[in-house]
């Protein structure tokens, strides 16, 4: 029962946030531009208003309660591979020798003096699976602050950038895990990840030097019983105007925050995947098993 509250509460905070992201210049000086936020639900894709900035978070995700799912056994990290739902035919893996530098950065407006947080991004393997490693650093107020990645579109179709035109869906596979104890509001303190409700986003080029932001996916997904939790995201670029990717070399971007909590708690990406209209997986040679 708790963790179905946990959810309904991630829900109706996830649809009030904003995430505060600027252009590829990292200028937030559009932060005035008009944005329109929908309802979603957890297994939905909806639209949003296609802006050159998004405006300043101001939300965090410390209301839930409740550490433990009744009826729910806690769940041992070896059983998590399988529960990634596109690793047996994804279109970006990670490994341990690649450049993570060169393939996803932080954002880092205002020197991270706003909401967004230091990361460090790595390569760690987990439960055998090697996957991208996105560790918070700073906290504020007791709460850490919001992670935020951006991957290079551009990198991932380096001479093959027609395809980037043909992405529709876009999946990703997430593992969240512990660090800290999460402390409930009865005092109980449990090592659970908590809370991961976050944006999936489209940053493609507007051809001007600047990236317009696609707020697609406002996630809300919580784990109060294992160590560890699992998640597919899935946000359809195709069902919208000016969200989808360009045939360009200029730089576009698949982003992925997270809210802040008040635990520590990494996540993992395991994989990406690019699907066309028809379903069909687009590979990025490079990047492939």
């Amino acid at each position: 029962m708790k963790k179905f509250l946990a959810c309904a509460l991630a829900l109706t905070l996830t649809s009030a946030m904003f995430a505060s992201c600027g252009s590829s210049d990292d200028s937030s000086s559009k932060a005035e531009a008009k944005t329109t936020t929908t309802t979603t639900t957890a297994a939905t894709t909806t639209e949003a208003t296609t802006t050159t900035a998004a405006p300043e978070s101001t939300a965090d995700s410390t209301a839930a309660s409740g550490t433990e799912s009744e009826g729910e056994a806690a769940k041992d990290i070896s059983e998590m591979p399988a529960t990634l739902k596109n690793y047996e035919e994804a279109s970006v893996y990670f490994k341990k020798d690649m450049d993570v530098a060169s393939i996803v950065e932080p954002f880092a407006e205002k020197d991270y003096e706003n909401d967004e947080s230091h990361v460090n991004l790595s390569i760690e393997e987990l439960a055998g699976i090697p996957m991208l490693k996105v560790e918070t650093l700073d906290q504020d107020n007791g709460n850490y602050k919001i992670p935020k990645i951006k991957f290079h579109m551009e990198k991932f179709f380096e001479g093959h950038e027609a395809d980037l035109e043909k992405i529709f869906t876009i999946k990703a596979d997430v593992v969240t895990k512990a660090v800290g104890e999460f402390t409930g509001d009865d005092g109980t303190k449990s090592l659970v990840p908590g809370n991961f409700m976050g944006a999936f986003v489209t940053q493609p080029t507007t051809g001007e030097g600047e990236n317009s932001w696609n707020d697609l996916y406002d996630f809300g997904e919580a784990e109060w019983t294992s160590e560890w939790g699992s998640y597919e995201l899935t946000m359809r670029p195709g069902i919208k105007d000016g969200a989808t990717f360009v045939n360009s070399t200029e730089p576009q971007y698949v982003s992925l925050m997270r809210w802040g909590i008040p635990n520590q708690a990494d996540f993992y990406i395991a994989d990406l995947r690019f699907e066309d209209e028809d379903g069909n997986v687009i590979a990025c040679a490079n990047f492939g098993k």
